[in-house]
């Protein structure tokens, strides 16, 4: 007879297995949605390409005006916070777009991409707000890690990833939150941390298992690295027709690793976006069990 332990293990997999299905069929209903991860890849590519021509001109311009190391250091430190908010910003609204989409979704309505953008255009303000704030902490936190890192080794990098996911955890509803209820974003932290301590506790079991359907769906990709090491070793990159199926496996492998990320945050954000509908109203959306809700994770 299986133990209670073993019972709770099953489980928690068929919980995290059973969300991902729920999930997918929103997605698979309104596959558009997955177009807002792909915009925030390509913005993110945009950015980093538009800022780097300035920051090599600076770096050129200080070496010629023999700037100290401090002013090139503090130079640099404001071109990294600036990439940072800026990247931090692009992400942030075009997850706005996809969760406003979700919750369209959940309303019974029909979502396309020009109404998540505007759902999210609306919300600007509060998003940059939050951008800011999001960039600056995680900056801090970075910085916490370094030094942590350097002078505790191993258990400063351990106490380092303590402090981010804590953050991450009370920061979970923050954009849903500036979608629906528009407020700055100091109101949205404790909007946030106040949904998680009353409904959803401490054991975030929906996101690990997403997380356990991430590995799972690499594994492939993982086979396809081995395929390209094995070629490789065969001496197939000496002859033009193993070069050609060594190209195809590397070409393969990245549209898959590139079709997962964006698969994978889509249904992650249309995730948090049900849950949110949930937590907020006590009345699971459409497409969505209210049981299955509830279970997500472990109650405080």
């Amino acid at each position: 007879m299986a133990s209670d332990k073993d019972a709770g293990m099953f489980d928690w997999f068929t919980r995290g297995f059973t969300m991902v299905g729920a999930s997918w069929a929103v997605l698979k209903d309104y596959p558009k949605l997955a177009v807002f991860p792909v915009f925030s890849g390509i913005a993110l590519i945009g950015v980093t390409a538009v800022l780097a021509v300035p920051a090599g001109l600076g770096t050129a311009v200080g070496v010629e005006l023999n700037l100290s190391d401090n002013t090139m250091q503090s130079l640099a430190f404001v071109a990294l916070f600036v990439w940072y908010f800026l990247c931090t910003f692009v992400i942030v609204f075009c997850n706005a777009a996809l969760i406003a989409c979700a919750l369209q979704r959940f309303e019974g309505k029909t979502p396309t991409v020009g109404s998540g953008f505007t759902a999210a255009s609306k919300r600007l303000p509060q998003i940059l707000g939050w951008s800011l704030v999001a960039a600056t902490i995680g900056v801090i936190l970075q910085a916490i890690q370094s030094v942590l890192s350097q002078k505790l080794g191993f258990i400063g990098e351990l106490l380092s990833g303590i402090f981010s996911g804590v953050w991450g955890a009370v920061t979970y509803f923050v954009v849903p939150v500036l979608v629906t209820e528009g407020v700055g974003p100091i109101k949205a932290v404790k909007r946030s941390s106040g949904i998680l301590r009353r409904t959803w506790g401490e054991s975030f079991v929906g996101a690990t298992g997403l997380g356990l359907v991430a590995f799972l769906f690499t594994l492939p990709l993982v086979a396809l690295v081995f395929g390209v090491a094995a070629l490789g070793n065969a001496g197939g990159a000496g002859n033009t027709g193993g070069q050609a199926a060594m190209v195809a496996l590397g070409v393969i492998g990245v549209v898959y690793l590139l079709a997962l990320i964006v698969v994978l945050t889509a249904l992650g954000s249309i995730f948090r976006a049900a849950v949110y509908v949930y937590a907020s109203t006590g009345v699971a959306p459409s497409r969505m069990d209210a049981a299955l809700l509830q279970s997500s994770f472990k109650p405080k």
